[in-house]
């Protein structure tokens, strides 16, 4: 049994699979943290968490986060097991002021030049 771990993505709030909160309580989201709002400027938020989402690969839960990851592009995988477990190439990634980005180190994704696309079209 793995360990899975993830990463909230951008602006998407993925529920825990399973979770069900009782009336009055925080709904709950794969790897973002709850900030009650202060009932005046603020409403509550939901900011990426430093610390990922953990979940063992044979639950349930475990299956359905994989199928949203690699499906939908929903989290992002916080380690190489668990991006090998979603058929994803592995990115670094960092939370910074409650989003998650791409880590300063991590490579950008390779890109064509229009003049070498249009080379090889011929």
């Amino acid at each position: 049994m793995a360990k899975l771990r993830f990463y909230a993505r951008d602006d998407l709030l993925v529920s825990v699979p399973g979770a069900r909160p009782l009336k009055g309580q925080a709904p709950q989201y794969v790897g973002r943290k709850f900030i009650p709002g202060d009932g005046k400027a603020a409403g509550a938020q939901h900011p990426a968490s430093d610390t990922p989402f953990e979940s063992d690969s044979d639950t349930d839960e475990g299956r359905r986060l994989v199928q949203l990851t690699s499906r939908d592009a929903a989290l992002w995988p916080a380690d190489k097991a668990t991006a090998d477990a979603c058929g994803l190439e592995f990115v670094a990634v960092e939370v910074k002021d409650g989003v998650t980005v791409r880590a300063a180190s991590a490579s950008p994704a390779p890109r064509v030049s229009a003049s070498r696309r249009s080379e090889s079209d011929s």
